[in-house]
């Protein structure tokens, strides 16, 4: 792939003023200093390309980094095509096998017309027994086996690639990468049997969560180690800024309880914000039953989540959120429509934009009803 003609398009349309002010206005959000709106809405002036952008697998990325870094530029793209405000940023993107292909889990292609991430086998209880046991032992995994090497080799690649673009090289933020959250990932390694797990297996359930947190701790710090410029106050993820160091993906905690969250989860999710000082919280779906305890995390200063239609947005939500100085980035646009039209203040304490599952894509409309 010739990767240069679709980074001189991004970089000839590149406005550096509304870039620098797209960034002063996030920083603004993100120190709290938008009292006098309800919510923040950045955006563009449209942009758009002269040349045909094309669709591409993600089949044929893993291998090719100038394709991988392709497939995160079509965002880029449609932001300045359409005036869209998320920040432009690229993510070294082989799944959320990342962290369980380190303890050793199989990382499975899918196939390719279904256009999706690889996925992890999990492990064999035996070889989970071995894990806890070599980590009791100091014997812990390596961070650059597996997909650990690699994804720090694809962001370093695009470093490389972006030094000829002096535009681009300030303006595209490399993020971190999938490194998912503690339940997440001792869901992905242990398999569905985790939920039984936890009750039949407490004791090793607890020390496979000692490992992944770990794990997930040391690679971070390794990541902020070969780019120094994740360091700091703040952080970008998927478009988005929030202050503090790191995002946990905890998807799977939609499935357990509220209670079961605070005796398995909440420890590790302290530990990995005590680790990078502070950051933000993601989940899909419904989640409103584990805000309050995600709410009691010292640093957490961002939530991320999708489907506001599927939580309680007003009795659990903002209280357990806006309410605690606990802001909300990248939410529904129908779910803004609807408190402009009940009146609810947000407080600027609310980016909107950006929702998206894993699974599908932003609806126009809202699910509840409505506009």
């Amino acid at each position: 792939m010739d990767i240069r003609k679709y980074l001189e398009d991004l970089e000839s349309r590149l406005d550096e003023q509304q870039e620098e002010k797209l960034l002063a206005d996030y920083f603004r959000f993100a120190n709290r200093e938008m009292k006098d709106v309800s919510y923040f809405k950045p955006e563009r002036v449209p942009a758009p390309s002269k040349i045909e952008w094309e669709p591409i697998y993600f089949n044929d990325t893993f291998e090719d980094y100038d394709a991988m870094l392709y497939k995160q530029l079509l965002r880029a793209n449609d932001q300045l095509t359409t005036g869209g405000g998320e920040l432009l940023s690229f993510r070294s993107n082989f799944g959320v096998g990342l962290i369980p292909s380190m303890l050793g889990c199989e990382v499975r292609i899918l196939p390719k017309e279904q256009d999706s991430l690889p996925g992890a086998m999990h492990l064999e209880w035996d070889q989970i027994l071995k894990i806890n046991e070599d980590f009791r032992n100091g014997i812990k995994p390596d961070i650059r086996s597996g997909l650990g090497q690699k994804t720090i080799d694809a962001a370093h690649h695009v470093e490389e690639v972006l030094k000829d673009y002096p535009k681009l090289q300030k303006y595209l933020h490399i993020y971190q990468p999938d490194t998912q959250g503690p339940c997440s990932l001792v869901e992905a390694i242990a398999g569905s049997d985790f939920y039984l797990l936890m009750l039949d297996e407490e004791d090793e359930i607890h020390d496979l969560i000692d490992v992944v947190t770990d794990t997930f701790i040391r690679y971070m710090q390794l990541w902020k180690e070969e780019f120094p410029f994740c360091q700091g106050e703040y952080a970008w993820d998927y478009g988005l800024l929030y202050k503090g160091g790191i995002m946990i993906r905890e998807d799977a905690c939609t499935n357990i309880s509220g209670s079961m969250y605070e005796e398995f989860f909440q420890d590790a999710d302290q530990k990995i914000l005590d680790a990078f000082g502070g950051g933000a919280v993601h989940f899909c779906g419904h989640g409103d039953h584990l805000v309050e305890a995600f709410s009691e995390l010292r640093g957490l200063t961002a939530l991320n989540m999708s489907q506001p239609d599927m939580n309680n947005m007003d009795g659990i939500i903002y209280p357990n959120t806006i309410d605690k100085d606990i802001q909300i980035i990248g939410m529904a646009k129908f779910e803004i429509r609807r408190c402009d039209r009940e009146g609810i203040n947000l407080k600027g304490m609310v980016h909107v934009g950006l929702c998206v599952a894993a699974w599908m894509g932003e609806p126009e409309k809202d699910p509840r009803g409505g506009e």
